[in-house]
């Protein structure tokens, strides 16, 4: 997040905290949240069946906004928010948490709850925790009260990893944060901290040992015992810590800006499957874009920008993620750019979400298929449903072209007689017919009909 971001959100925090009086908290002891994750499945439960959710990464600290951005959400048939409850007040103590902000964020979390939002808190930020010594853009260490500048324990921010007098006051907050939040339906999980490898001086030792110990801290204080997850920047991957107990779910942050191109439905495709085969967890994506910088002049304000935004939902739907959409700049932070990306895209995700809406994804994970020359796409499924998503190659960033595409196949090993599929635009979510498909030699081969721009498909045994 860029510096003169956090400077609007101290001035909203500094606002907010003063002026808001949030109801009281009602326990609810005796509920079971309607969102969990059970050990051994790669999806959220939601009302007790494995769901692909859609949602955002809303920002700010307006409990007005943000009841407005989740009545957006909830309209388009999305289900979660990550929202980072990361904002460290200048007059909080280390080891304390601000009284008036977390009234504001009480009543943030109330409104969730009133739309039925499952949400995820991230609590802890890179950029608190980074002094801007390798060129970062966005760094706060000097604004950080648990800086010893400012009258706190810490020289380095990388105190914050190690066995010092700082990670426990940090660790102290986190508890508080855990038990005061305990009881409500709305948290799905815990996020530790997001990005944990931008913090100056981190390594992936150090990072494991406080993941470890926060984890721990949580799960303690945590009597649903909902799990843990904490992430790195971009696609990055200690395996240390992806491996470690710690973490009940991988969390990735693609953004398609460097070397992709602006393809973040490849990379989403790629990352994802490579994260489930090597590590075996379930994986979230908890931020993503088409360029991870501040959106002036990038692909995320391209004229044809939601035609890629669209096709990386779609593609993270087949990937095997949990969730999908996890939209950054365009889900809130880009009111402090003033890029006006975010009323864009409120609705892009309603189609996907009205195509999964009624599947039951126990068992589902990517299927192998061939693709003909024209195509990229995937699969998805177990043995008596499957779904499919598929995209003309050429239409691509910077400039997404369409034109109609014919002839196009897909081979994939199917076990019985016969499927049925059934042929969707991505784009009105509108059936466009159905064909019967035998199995011959153990596979079926799918002949697309004519499209343009993508296709998603729907089989069933």
């Amino acid at each position: 997040m860029k510096k003169t971001l956090f400077a609007c959100l101290l001035l909203a925090v500094c606002t907010a905290s003063a002026a808001t009086e949030a109801p009281a908290v009602v326990s609810r002891p005796n509920e079971t949240p309607r969102f969990e994750l059970r050990v051994g499945e790669k999806y959220f439960r939601v009302d007790g069946r494995p769901t692909f959710v859609l949602g955002r990464n809303p920002a700010g600290m307006n409990p007005k906004e943000f009841a407005g951005h989740f009545r957006h959400a909830a309209a388009a048939g999305e289900r979660f928010v990550r929202i980072h409850f990361t904002f460290l007040h200048p007059n909080e103590k280390p080891g304390e948490i601000e009284t008036g902000m977390l009234h504001v964020w009480d009543t943030i979390l109330d409104a969730a709850e009133q739309q039925h939002l499952a949400v995820l808190p991230v609590l802890g930020v890179w950029a608190d925790w980074n002094d801007g010594s390798h060129k970062e853009n966005w760094h706060t260490w000097d604004k950080n009260p648990y800086n010893v500048a400012r009258g706190g324990p810490a020289q380095k921010p990388a105190e914050l990893f190690d066995d010092t007098t700082c990670r426990k006051l940090w660790l102290q907050r986190l508890e508080l944060f855990v038990r005061h939040w305990a009881h409500r339906r709305a948290i799905v999980g815990w996020e530790i901290f997001s990005e944990l490898d931008l913090v100056t001086g981190a390594t992936e030792a150090r990072a494991v040992d406080f993941a470890e110990r926060a984890a721990a801290v949580i799960r303690a204080a945590d009597p649903w015992k909902r799990p843990v997850t904490a992430s790195q920047a971009g696609i990055c991957a200690w395996p240390k810590l992806l491996q470690s107990d710690a973490l009940d779910f991988i969390e990735i942050h693609p953004y398609a800006d460097g070397g992709f191109g602006g393809k973040l439905d490849d990379l989403i495709l790629s990352t994802v499957r490579e994260r489930l085969q090597r590590y075996g967890k379930p994986v979230l994506i908890g931020e993503s874009g088409l360029n991870s910088g501040p959106p002036r002049g990038t692909l995320d304000v391209a004229p044809r920008a939601e035609i890629g935004i669209r096709h990386a939902i779609w593609a993270a739907l087949v990937s095997g993620a949990m969730n999908g959409r996890a939209l950054w700049w365009q889900d809130g932070y880009d009111q402090f750019e003033q890029a006006d990306v975010c009323s864009r895209y409120h609705q892009t995700a309603a189609t996907a979400a009205a195509f999964v809406r009624d599947v039951d994804f126990t068992g589902f994970a990517p299927v192998p298929c061939t693709l003909s020359s024209g195509l990229k796409g995937a699969v998805l499924g177990n043995d008596q449903l499957r779904l499919g998503w598929f995209r003309d190659a050429s239409c691509e960033p910077p400039a997404w072209p369409t034109k109609p595409l014919a002839g196009q196949t897909v081979v994939m090993d199917a076990p019985g007689d016969s499927w049925q599929v059934e042929f969707f635009d991505p784009v009105t979510g509108k059936s466009t017919g159905t064909s019967r498909l035998a199995v011959r030699e153990g596979h079926i081969q799918i002949t697309l009909p004519e499209f343009q721009d993508a296709i998603a498909v729907r089989l069933k045994r």
